[in-house]
């Protein structure tokens, strides 16, 4: 089962730690989620020193790949599912979001163009929020409807700001959901939704699972995972 460490210089690593590991392996994935493997035998201790020991590496591969790919700018028109976003060039010294009924608005110093980096983190950060709304929304009666429907239990679903995956299940069966599902197409929410659920039964990711999840996708399991590869949950 995989879990968020923070590490105090590189932020958010996800550490799983299985079997089927050799040895300690650290990997980056695009643009920068941090991966780190660790077989049973080996301490967390002695995984974190090893990580210590390639801050350098994990700092120049986040660098290279951003270099490669230009930080994102919100152009307008822009929209979530069901909010717009507004922006509004004013004679202030502040940059201001807020969410108002279906528009996301962002006020700035006229004297600032709106690709600039502090107007630029306001809108994404107005996005979010908007995000948050819809996933609080659409995600806890869309649970409801596909356990109802593929016949699972659990216990309560929470929204969070998380950006290392889409979402999570407790040993009590509770659901933590990224807003960042809002991000994808219904159809691969579904498939995140029932990827957890079917976390309710089976706690690992071996086979079990992989046949639980492919049961209830109608076959289409690795197909959906490969298409959910193409998304991700940071800017």
């Amino acid at each position: 089962m995989a879990t968020v460490i923070k590490h105090q210089e590189l932020g958010e690593i996800t550490v799983s730690r299985t079997r089927r590991a050799r040895r300690i392996t650290l990997s980056v994935r695009p643009p920068d989620i941090i991966h780190l493997s660790i077989p049973l035998w080996v301490s967390t201790g002695e995984a974190l020193r090893f990580v210590d020991s390639k801050v350098d590496w994990v700092r120049a591969a986040i660098t290279k790949y951003a270099e490669r790919h230009p930080a994102q700018i919100i152009e307008m028109p822009y929209s979530t599912r069901k909010h717009h976003l507004e922006l509004y060039p004013q004679d202030t010294e502040k940059i201001t979001v807020s969410i108002r009924n279906d528009a996301i608005q962002v006020v700035y110093p006229i004297n600032i163009d709106y690709k600039a980096a502090p107007v630029q983190e306001a809108i994404k950060k107005g996005i979010e929020e908007a995000w948050r709304v819809e996933a609080k929304e659409y995600l806890p009666e869309r649970v409801s409807a596909l356990a109802e429907t593929h016949g699972f239990s659990y216990g309560t679903v929470t929204i969070r700001n998380t950006v290392s995956k889409w979402g999570s299940c407790s040993a009590r069966n509770d659901l933590s959901l990224s807003l960042h599902l809002m991000r994808l197409p219904d159809h691969l929410i579904d498939y995140v939704l029932l990827h957890e659920l079917c976390h309710t039964v089976h706690k690992n990711h071996g086979p079990k699972f992989h046949s639980l999840l492919d049961e209830h996708t109608s076959g289409n399991h690795k197909a959906l995972n490969k298409e959910l590869r193409q998304f991700h949950t940071r800017w």
